[in-house]
């Protein structure tokens, strides 16, 4: 269920909540119309007006959730397909090799500060083989960030293949 849910894009990540949301405010409806309607629906109406509505809101939950996965699948099947993704992958992949290694409280406090100025926020802070450069996850990409100068610097796709190439 968490993997249904991961944040690999933002359109499909919120079209999935959009129906969450959808699927809990038909139960929510459904409530209200037993507790309003049920003495004067006593033969059964009262349940069935409680079920359609749960039904109806729960089926078009589902449909929006399925079309936030599909959205996630296209996303997939396009940085398959992209040569620089593709090499963004691999050296992340060869990363990973330094992933034990924990990011400095400062390190993580300054790239969090320089993404929260942009009004970004960083969903998650690795390092990598260089002690300069870190990976930052970021709304669903992949950024290089590098820490050497007076301020953080996004590194360009030649430079990451300067620096891991």
């Amino acid at each position: 269920m968490s993997e249904l849910f991961a944040k690999r894009t933002g359109i499909g990540f919120a079209l999935k909540a959009a129906g969450l949301v959808v699927i809990a405010w038909g139960i929510i409806q459904g409530f209200i119309i037993i507790v309003s309607f049920g003495d004067s629906f006593s033969n059964g109406m009262g349940l069935a007006a409680f079920l359609n509505t749960i039904f109806t809101y729960s089926i078009c939950g589902v449909l929006i959730i399925g079309f936030g996965e599909v959205i996630e699948l296209l996303q997939k099947i396009h940085d398959q397909n992209d040569p620089k993704v593709h090499a963004l992958q691999v050296m992340e992949a060869n990363s990973h090799i330094v992933a034990n290694t924990p990011v400095p409280l400062a390190v993580e406090q300054e790239i969090k500060e320089f993404y929260a100025n942009q009004n970004i926020w960083a969903d998650s802070i690795s390092p990598s083989k260089n002690r300069d450069v870190f990976i930052v996850k970021v709304n669903g990409r992949t950024e290089y960030i590098e820490l050497g100068g007076l301020t953080p610097e996004i590194l360009a796709d030649e430079e990451v293949t300067r620096y891991f190439g």
